[in-house]
């Protein structure tokens, strides 16, 4: 149920931003020589408990600790659920390739809208009418086309889809929702170049990208499908975004090899967007970038310990964390 007042909101946000992690702790995280010290510091750097052996639940934790007080203090929903709508999204295309291949689902998160269990039936029972109308407009279009023949990249592209129609439902009308629905236009756009870069590695061509291209963004799909070949043209459409995202563009579009840092600089835009609210008193935008704080926290944490674990390179490591307030 959504709260009355967004200074309480900010007040509990408040609270609770004393004790996110910057790049000091994941500085000192990154130079444990070990990965049992690694481990250790989580505990000392606060992120885990004391005895805990399993850096990807306490990750998984720290993420929906900040998804539970953003669903429980928000005033307004349907533009804070947008950031978690990913989640449940993630838990659909689970259930629905685990029912297809009858295999038992694992990795489902409790970071989302919708509990899971509520998901579990829907997509045993194939009905959805208790999920958001854009979603379940999806989910019963792709249960047709799977029905006929299962493509696991259907189900993920189908349901992106799904999901950026429901986030911008969830904006249309919501004044405080302007700087987020400049976040997922700026997303979808930068998630389109990565996506066309990646299957242009792949040998696919321009009609392969059309048919699985997000939709919602500032940049026409027909600019990215003129420019499928042309390097500079492609990156060249991100430049409204930032130098640094240019530039990220233009690397990865010559050397594929250097998508991931082209999906950090991406990153870091949309994080940047709301840096500048984090302080305010009465602003939504303050327990966004709350929650966009929590979850870059994991997602270094995950980085550094699956670097250690696996024997990765620092500067392996570091070419992919995220920037951090504080």
């Amino acid at each position: 149920m959504p709260q009355p007042s967004i200074h309480y909101a900010c007040g509990r946000v408040g609270v609770l931003r004393r004790t996110t992690l910057g790049s000091a702790q994941m500085e000192r995280l990154q130079s444990a020589q070990t990965y049992n010290d690694a481990l250790r510091t989580l505990a000392d750097i606060g992120f885990a408990a004391a005895d805990s052996t399993d850096f990807q639940a306490a990750a998984d934790a720290h993420v929906r600790k900040a998804c539970e007080l953003i669903r429980a203090v928000t005033p307004n929903p349907d533009v804070t659920d947008c950031f978690l709508l990913r989640y449940d999204v993630h838990n659909l295309k689970v259930l629905l390739k685990s029912r297809q291949l009858a295999q038992k689902p694992a990795f489902l998160s409790a970071c989302g809208t919708i509990k899971v269990e509520k998901l579990r039936h829907a997509v045993s029972e194939h009905s959805y009418s208790a999920l958001p109308p854009l979603l379940k407009q999806g989910l019963d279009a792709l249960e047709k086309r799977i029905a006929i023949r299962f493509d696991p990249m259907l189900v993920d592209t189908e349901l992106d889809k799904a999901m950026y129609r429901q986030v911008f439902a969830n904006l249309a009308g919501h004044q405080d929702g302007a700087l987020t629905r400049r976040y997922f236009q700026a997303k979808v756009d930068m998630q389109n170049l990565i996506m066309l870069l990646r299957l242009r590695a792949m040998g696919k061509e321009q009609a392969f990208f059309q048919g699985i291209a997000l939709e919602g963004g500032k940049i026409p799909l027909r600019k990215l499908t003129k420019a499928f070949e042309e390097n500079e043209r492609l990156a060249r459409q991100l430049l409204s975004y930032s130098t640094a995202v240019y530039q990220a563009a233009i690397t990865a579009s010559i050397n594929a090899l250097k998508l991931p840092s082209l999906e950090k600089a991406a990153d870091d835009y949309l994080f940047s967007l709301f840096k500048g609210y984090r302080y305010a008193t009465d602003s939504l935008e303050v327990l966004i970038a709350y929650l966009l704080q929590r979850q870059r926290e994991a997602t270094d944490v995950r980085l550094i310990l699956t670097g250690k674990l696996n024997g990765f390179t620092e500067d392996a490591v570091i070419e992919r964390m995220r920037e951090l307030n504080g």
